[in-house]
């Protein structure tokens, strides 16, 4: 008789290539090369999605499928070199996610050994950069996630989603305000939580320098340099190592708190989000500290008896998707990454083997894996966005890099 690891496993297994779709099926203007793998095998979420894929590369890669993990980087890398930047997802181009891609090519390379990677996607690593550098800096020198949208299109998105949110405007000029806000969050991939708020709205996302992106991007820098010198392009690694530099010392100034962890600073105010979330603990997974006692004090007020929530607990406010108690795999993921990579093993394993067990725990009752499950009861994530639906995706990639890394 099977048990529940080899029961989801075998599950994964068999179903990843339920979510390959041949390239013609994939809508938008920009045209594909390659099959490209979907969060969901059917129904929804059945398009490609930027950050969702770097995710779902782990899994394959892990699964014996690193063709279509190979597939997967070569259809992004045709929409940075087309549109300048990858979006959301392929019909979704009026802003992008968390850019995985320079990672994700990184990854492929230490994984086939093969500096040709490195000379493939070189450029398009470039010029992905040069979109954040460029459309997404704030006033302090660090970034922020905002958006591509013109006013009709942002009151547009307002109208759409405003209730989404909760966030109500009654002018243009607030409405354009709230639905910029919805887009920046929205780009940031965790859409949404009550990071960004502040006593005159739950959403103000422009008020703030967004800190998981400054890691994202610092480890781009380190990455990016370090394939650099592997071509031989020398002076362009030190460019890009001084920019790191430069970045570090500005997230340390900005970002870091009296007490020790690293939360999104508010431009406007001078302080610090009030919403302490699973972002700060992306200082660790990302090189830009290596501090155990910082990232412990985050993980004991993340950490509940069934795994990572996306946020913490503040009382009635009302909570989002990514938030509190909340655990996505995503989230969990690159927590239990940075906690290994500081040196916190039994605390990465921990969390990895509460999510691995909730999941499996659901499979045996339902017989699917799910988008998101709820750290503090065990059972799938409700929120008032909408309903959690079954996913392969970012799910199983996780479930799947949690058990091979740790033999659970």
């Amino acid at each position: 008789m099977l048990t529940s690891m080899d029961k989801v496993s075998l599950y994964i297994k068999e179903n990843w290539q339920k979510t390959f779709h041949p390239a013609s099926e994939l809508a938008g203007d920009v045209k594909v090369d390659h099959p490209y793998v979907s969060p969901c095998a059917v129904d929804v979420y059945t398009e490609m999605f930027y950050w969702d894929t770097y995710f779902i590369n782990l899994g394959l890669m892990l699964d014996g499928y690193s063709d279509q993990a190979k597939n997967n980087i070569d259809n992004i890398s045709k929409f940075i070199n087309e549109l300048g930047f990858m979006p959301n997802a392929n019909y979704i181009t009026d802003r992008s996610q968390p850019p995985f891609f320079t990672r994700m090519v990184y990854d492929f390379y230490k994984k086939s050994g093969n500096r040709s990677i490195i000379d493939d996607y070189i450029g398009t690593i470039l010029k992905e950069y040069e979109f954040w550098q460029t459309q997404r800096k704030n006033e302090i020198g660090l970034n922020s996630y905002r958006h591509n949208d013109n006013e009709t299109d942002i009151i547009r998105n307002y109208e759409w989603h405003h209730g989404r949110v909760c966030e109500n405007g009654e002018t243009r000029e607030e409405k354009l305000v709230i639905g910029g806000d919805i887009m920046a969050i929205a780009e940031s991939g965790l859409d949404f939580n009550m990071r960004f708020k502040t006593p005159e709205s739950r959403i103000a996302a422009h008020e703030f320098s967004h800190l998981d992106l400054d890691c994202i991007l610092y480890d781009m820098e380190i990455k990016t340099a370090e394939m650099l010198r592997v071509i031989g392009h020398e002076n362009e690694a030190e460019t890009f190592e001084e920019n790191a530099a430069t970045r570090k010392e500005l997230m340390n100034k900005y970002y870091l708190t009296k007490d020790g962890i690293y939360l999104d600073y508010n431009m406007k105010t001078g302080g610090h989000s009030e919403i302490l979330s699973a972002a700060s603990l992306y200082p660790y997974t990302f090189g830009v500290s290596y501090d155990k006692a910082g990232a412990l004090k985050v993980l004991k007020r993340l950490e509940l008896e069934y795994g990572l929530s996306a946020c913490e607990k503040r009382g009635d406010d009302l909570f989002y998707q990514w938030d509190y108690p909340c655990m996505w795999p995503a989230a969990t993921c690159l927590a239990y990454m940075g906690l290994k990579n500081i040196g916190l093993d039994g605390d990465a394993t921990r969390i990895a083997e509460k999510y691995v067990s909730v999941a499996r725990k659901i499979f045996d009752e339902t017989g699917r894996l799910w988008e998101k499950y709820d750290a503090l009861t065990g059972k799938i994530a409700e929120t008032s966005e909408y309903e959690t639906m079954p996913m392969m995706g970012w799910t199983a990639a996780v479930y799947r890099y949690f058990v091979e890394n740790e033999k659970i």
